[in-house]
């Protein structure tokens, strides 16, 4: 009996649930890191339930995956009302389909990997893993999340986004006592208190973003297909328009465009990306991002990058916010200083030192 077979069998779930399909999708470790692609800053709804086993959310469905012996092997769950006439080989096919899609995975990241070396020697000498997917993810939800991630980490995030659909989204069902939600529609959050229940639920002034930019899309655009209208237009015309929504700034919006509207050579630039252009590519020092120096360095890393370079700025980002998170496990070891000592020996000690910083470790 496989592992996966094995801790299917032991979840528990609720009566109004229904195993809705499964299989599996051959593709090499290169070119799946499911860890570092869920868990790196894209997404907020998955969570490791086992080293290598994730549980989260797409549309109406819980879903299940595992990457073992080189094989993706998932299981869709969902609510039996949202059941239609089916046979097994359409379920088969649809959610093959959703998998697909939402990895990209007609994408071939060796490929990708092959042009990234020649261009930059921090990919030709491994310091960034391969196997790091940008997710294709609806719009609406990622807008939102990232209007979230002001200011923010991805840990907080994430419970945002979690009490976000708890409050307003369709429940789907438990699963070993867990209750998950739909990401809630634009109707659903249109409510009169939306900022005032956000506020108390600790979004802080990003509440008012989040009701403005609920309003701004429902009666002002009010156009079902205003998202999809944006994926024919360019880069420079869709980022326009999403920048027209309130809370919405260069970096959420290039978010958007890179991870929702197919726009692969965005570089989005945040805290993380920009410590790694002045830390590895020499860019100029500031203490703050800004206008001037966000646009030089997208415009650096997309010209490094290409193709595809907002797939290599989500390897570097994830990469980074890993290397912070192991080395934020280090400093709160009992051993702290013995352990501080040792790792600003590492390769990574420039990022070391930025990080003590901004933790104030003397």
């Amino acid at each position: 009996m496989s592992s996966t077979t094995s801790l299917l069998s032991s979840f528990v779930v609720s009566d109004n649930l229904i195993q809705y399909s499964s299989g599996l999708i051959p593709i090499s470790y290169t070119e799946l890191n499911l860890k570092q692609t869920l868990l790196g800053g894209q997404s907020f709804r998955w969570v490791e339930q086992s080293p290598n086993e994730f549980i989260g959310v797409l549309k109406s469905y819980i879903i299940y995956l595992q990457h073992e012996n080189e094989n993706l092997h998932y299981t869709f769950y969902t609510n039996k009302s949202c059941i239609i006439d089916s046979n097994e080989n359409d379920r088969q096919n649809e959610t093959s389909r959703i998998i697909h899609n939402y990895f990209q995975l007609s994408i071939k990241l060796h490929d990708l990997f092959q042009q990234w070396c020649k261009s930059d020697v921090r990919f030709q000498n491994g310091l960034i893993p391969t196997g790091i997917r940008v997710l294709d993810q609806d719009p609406l939800e990622n807008l939102i999340s990232f209007i979230c991630s002001s200011n923010n980490n991805v840990q907080r995030i994430t419970k945002m986004v979690k009490q976000l659909c708890i409050e307003y989204g369709k429940e789907i069902g438990t699963i070993n006592g867990i209750v998950y939600h739909q990401f809630p529609t634009i109707d659903e959050l249109d409510k009169s208190n939306l900022e005032t229940r956000l506020r108390e639920l600790n979004f802080g002034y990003r509440a008012r973003y989040i009701q403005q930019a609920i309003k701004y899309l429902k009666y002002t655009i009010n156009d079902i297909t205003f998202f999809d209208r944006l994926k024919s237009l360019s880069v420079k015309e869709a980022r326009a328009e999403l920048l027209k929504i309130m809370g919405v700034g260069r970096k959420v919006a290039d978010c958007v465009l890179l991870m929702s509207l197919g726009k692969q050579d965005v570089v989005p630039v945040d805290t993380h990306i920009h410590s790694i252009a002045v830390t590895h590519y020499g860019q100029s020092k500031k203490l703050q991002l800004n206008t001037t120096n966000y646009n030089a360095i997208s415009t650096f890393f997309e010209q490094l990058w290409q193709p595809f370079a907002g797939w290599a700025q989500a390897a570097a980002f994830s990469n980074e916010l890993r290397s912070i998170t192991t080395y934020k496990s280090i400093i709160q070891s009992t051993s702290l200083k013995r352990s501080i000592s040792s790792y600003e020996t590492h390769s990574q000690c420039k990022l070391v030192k930025r990080e003590k910083k901004l933790l104030s470790i003397k």
